[in-house]
């Protein structure tokens, strides 16, 4: 009790959290050094603000960007969007608590796996088998803790890449091209957002990518030929977030659920954009190593960003300063590079 008054006391001392509990009466807030978590509980929002002061250091460190004011909302119910930008809170994360999140992944498991059983011409008694064997998948409190370890510095890396390269968002001109996060290309906002990540996390995708190359079968992944994809190095540079479609066909219901939005795919349903989405998030992660190990520069992916945002192609940027960071200078050099250290890893 006494711990718990230390810390109610510690949080509402704070003027960021004094300025979100006004916008945000009710919640309990915690303290990051440029943001705050706020939950219905004290003990869930410093929870969410360790993971947001893990990817403060990981930001600074990688980027080397201020980082606006923000704040990690846990849902329901859904955060006042508006009054908390009115507090000053630029950015605002809305994240799923255990709850939400495993209704949220019961829906969309139970009507993928029956559409699944469907597809196959399953019996009754075989789609409930289908569903129950799903459903038993579905991550427990100990899995879904580590999920939000990686995922929310993950997210929060998202908002914050875009902010610090791409300040001024582009309009909805319809001949503008799609991106999955700001504007610039998917596979670099991607890999911005998987530098975030903790280090069990990463851990895991560098695991990944070693079984795909050997051609072993990742769960998570499904049946695919993960090899060839892996080294196309080209092909990651140029092509569209594989999660692009999902995630603007999800935008209804994840607003209409306050921001929580589950998608499934059964593991043996063949390649389809779930698992393509997978393979996409390993190559950006080990392909960022590729880049700050040869580079030598923890701040590789930041003078990157950079040069594209001032209007440059990677062949571009690569020709004028990729020898000065210790990069091959053409695209072309850079993918065999890429596929040698793939093999090696």
């Amino acid at each position: 009790m006494f711990a718990l008054a230390l810390l109610l006391t510690s949080t509402a001392a704070d003027p960021l959290c004094d300025r979100a509990l006004r916008a945000a009466p009710g919640l309990s807030c915690a303290a990051a050094e440029r943001g705050v978590a706020l939950a219905a509980t004290p003990a869930e929002a410093e929870r969410l603000a360790e993971h947001a002061r893990a990817a403060e250091g990981r930001f600074a460190a990688q980027f080397s960007r201020d980082i606006a004011p923000y704040a990690v909302v846990s849902t329901p119910p859904v955060p006042d969007r508006a009054a908390l930008n009115a507090a000053g809170f630029v950015h605002v994360l809305p994240w799923p608590a255990a709850r939400a999140f495993d209704e949220a992944a019961r829906r969309a498991v139970e009507q993928g796996a029956r559409r699944f059983a469907a597809s196959q011409a399953m019996s009754p008694r075989q789609t409930e088998e289908v569903v129950s064997r799903a459903l038993s998948q579905i991550p427990d409190a100990k899995a879904q803790a580590a999920l939000d370890a990686g995922m929310v510095p993950h997210e929060l890396g998202h908002l914050w890449f875009t902010a610090a390269f791409w300040p001024d968002q582009p309009g909805t001109d319809a001949d503008a091209p799609r991106h999955y996060g700001g504007p610039g290309p998917d596979w670099l906002d991607e890999a911005a957002a998987v530098v975030m990540e903790d280090e069990a996390t990463t851990a895991q995708r560098r695991g990944q990518f070693s079984a795909l190359m050997k051609g072993e079968v990742v769960p998570a992944v499904g049946p695919i030929e993960g090899r060839a994809m892996l080294l196309d190095l080209p092909g990651l540079l140029s092509r569209e977030h594989p999660g692009l479609a999902r995630a603007v066909a999800a935008a209804p219901e994840i607003s209409a659920v306050g921001g929580v939005g589950v998608s499934f795919t059964p593991a043996g349903a063949g390649p389809r954009p779930a698992a393509l989405e997978r393979v996409f998030y390993i190559q950006t992660r080990v392909f960022a190593d590729y880049l700050i190990r040869t580079s030598g520069r923890p701040a590789i992916l930041a003078d990157i960003a950079r040069g594209l945002a001032n209007g440059r192609s990677l062949e571009e940027w690569l020709a004028a300063e990729g020898g000065a960071h210790g990069l091959p200078s053409t695209v072309s050099a850079l993918h065999e590079g890429w596929r040698a250290y793939a093999v090696g890893v």
